[in-house]
């Protein structure tokens, strides 16, 4: 048994040892001016974004550039299409780092009777891809919810990372199960609970590694 800070590998074994975890973790965000998931491609040092938004009838654009102190630049397009009748929500993000190499995620999320479902391909500059395929159930009668994630690297290999969140009279458990491509595996379990006449919250982690 570890404590959060003493030990994550096996839950960042997805992440990794595919690559794909990070990439698709960071791409895939729906990411705004400035954000986690955009600032790799901006310029190093100073820069300035600048973003323009357009609604569509079907959904919006969107166009970000980064400005660089050294005067490079970098950009994001996004184009995002719901289909009300098919219940799908389809997302193209292009990107163009400073060096002029250019990445794409291509989203499809499709709406089930007790959650979703959405596949994600991450194109990167060598043109290799890698992808992300993950259905999510919610049992309202249960008060659970279920995240299955399956994650193929550009080499091929898969990752799986499988998540149950169970809500609790005074809170939640999290309990998340990570196998990596060459069968290792890990687990975290996370615990909270809140006092809410006392205003106060408490969160355990644990983390399993089995190497």
């Amino acid at each position: 048994m570890f404590t959060q800070s003493s030990l994550k590998p096996a839950l960042l074994m997805a992440a990794g040892l595919l690559s794909v975890g990070l990439a698709l973790g960071s791409f895939t965000a729906q990411a705004g001016p400035g954000d986690r998931a955009q600032r790799p491609h901006a310029p190093r040092g100073d820069w300035s974004s600048h973003t323009e938004r357009q609604r569509t009838e079907d959904g919006h654009t969107a166009h970000t550039t980064w400005n660089g102190s050294n005067g490079k630049t970098a950009t994001r397009d996004a184009t995002v299409v719901n289909d009300k009748a098919a219940q799908t929500r389809t997302r193209d993000v292009s990107y163009t780092g400073p060096n002029g190499k250019q990445r794409s995620v291509h989203d499809v999320t499709q709406k089930t009777d007790s959650g979703y479902a959405r596949n994600s391909t991450y194109t990167n500059a060598d043109d290799e891809s890698a992808t992300r395929n993950a259905v999510v159930t919610n049992d309202k009668d249960n008060g659970t919810r279920t995240r299955e994630v399956t994650y193929t690297g550009v080499n091929g290999k898969t990752a799986t990372a499988n998540t149950v969140t169970t809500r609790t009279d005074t809170g939640y458990t999290r309990d998340t199960t990570v196998t990596g491509p060459n069968g290792g595996s890990g687990a975290r379990e996370v615990v909270v609970a809140c006092d809410k006449a006392a205003g106060h919250c408490t969160k355990d982690v644990a983390v399993n590694s089995n190497n």
